[in-house]
């Protein structure tokens, strides 16, 4: 370890610097406090052994100026000086003293602070390399992290979309890097189309990595295929049943007893010629239909959310969908969004902006609600995923795949 020694008289540096010398530390020299604060910016140096009463800058100037620079490292300063009053102690120490010794100093005691002097560094520098390393770590999963939340809405579908005379548009603003939450709507053939939206319950990584194994699953429309029309396990069926797709999900991503991670969803299929929806829904707020003419109606039934009990079976809904007609899927980060009171948004607030907003085009709806629930939060920084999917039918035909 390097120590500046900074006294005016000659002989007392000379003893401090053998004193040092004797007991294995490096040692610099400074006649006054001027000299001593040029080399402390230029060398390394890691303890200040200074004299109160010197020429040009004295020791506490010296203890302030050091304080107030930037350098690289902690500066440890002990003071020496005739003065040992109570209240010139409490002055060292504001000053930026470390540790204040008597003059005429004992020599084994002058050791003895230099060695809790030297402890105090090392367990400086020992929290300097341990913070560096955090943040070595801290930048590399920051990194990991953002390349997630990229693939992660790489793979969502296009926004404001039409398909088959059906528009699609949504919002998606993650709390966090990566987010639980997940959605997609697929052509599954001719005739049918179906929509998802699955929310994983807690948050973060393990949350976003069934979310994506989910939407993957979904989206490839392979798992859709249990839930068209046409001869089926137990029977023939002659409407779509997104119910199976629950079921089948239900028994496929079982919670294990360590992580108890289950997911709320509603899933829906699309007869695109009869223009008939059938909803099925587990665990999730239930979806906001609204017509044309500004009649709101809620879809879907209380049930559990899936991957808790494998064998519950989930009930369907299925109605119409005129022109101008349109649905709104929403996890509960969407209503449960607080303002600065704590008060939730609340599914009364969101079907009413939803009616309010039945002039504007879907995509100009969506817009208006992502900017609400800022504003109502009083940021985008949101506790919980905020995510919408929204589904129009219509006015004129507008075929567009």
């Amino acid at each position: 370890m390097r120590i500046l020694v900074v006294d005016d008289s000659l002989p007392t540096r000379i003893l401090l610097v053998k004193y040092l010398s004797t007991w294995g530390y490096e040692s610099l020299t400074a006649r006054d406090g001027a000299q001593a604060y040029d080399i402390v910016c230029r060398e390394q140096v890691q303890m200040l052994i200074t004299d109160w009463m010197m020429p040009e800058m004295d020791g506490l100037e010296l203890c302030r100026k050091i304080r107030a620079s930037s350098l690289p490292g902690y500066v440890y300063t002990i003071i020496l000086t005739a003065r040992d009053s109570k209240s010139e102690l409490v002055t060292a120490m504001e000053a930026g003293a470390d540790d204040y010794l008597s003059k005429p100093f004992d020599r084994d005691e002058l050791k003895v602070r230099i060695r809790a002097g030297e402890r105090i560094l090392n367990l400086e520098k020992e929290l300097a390399d341990r913070n560096r390393e955090l943040q070595t770590a801290y930048s590399t999963i920051r990194e990991d992290l953002q390349a997630a939340a990229r693939l992660q809405k790489r793979f969502l579908p296009p926004a404001d979309r039409n398909v088959s005379n059906f528009r699609f548009d949504w919002i998606f603003v993650p709390s966090r890097f990566v987010a639980g939450d997940t959605f997609n709507y697929v052509r599954l053939d001719e005739r049918f189309l179906g929509f998802f939206l699955i929310d994983v319950a807690g948050h973060g990584v393990p949350a976003a990595m069934l979310s994506f194994t989910l939407s993957r699953a979904l989206s490839s429309g392979e798992l859709f295929a249990a839930a068209l029309p046409g001869t089926q396990a137990g029977g023939s069926r002659s409407t779509p049943a997104p119910s199976a797709v629950m079921a089948l999900l239900n028994r496929r991503f079982v919670a294990d007893d360590e992580t108890m991670q289950y997911f709320t969803m509603i899933c829906g299929i699309i007869d695109l010629r009869e223009a008939a929806v059938t909803v099925s829904t587990a665990g999730h707020p239930p979806l906001i239909q609204v017509s044309a003419d500004g009649r709101l109606r809620k879809v879907g039934s209380e049930s559990f959310p899936l991957g808790l009990y494998p064998q519950i079976e989930f009930e369907e809904s299925t109605f119409t969908m005129m022109p101008g007609d349109r649905l709104f899927l929403c996890s509960d980060g969407v209503t449960d969004c607080s303002g600065p009171a704590g008060e939730p948004f609340s599914q009364e607030r969101l079907a009413a902006r939803f009616k309010e907003a039945r002039a504007l085009p879907l995509h100009g709806v969506i817009q208006d609600l992502e900017y609400t629930l800022g504003d109502w939060h009083g940021s985008r920084d949101f506790e919980d995923d905020i995510t919408v999917l929204a589904v129009e039918r219509a006015k004129e035909a507008e075929d567009v795949h």
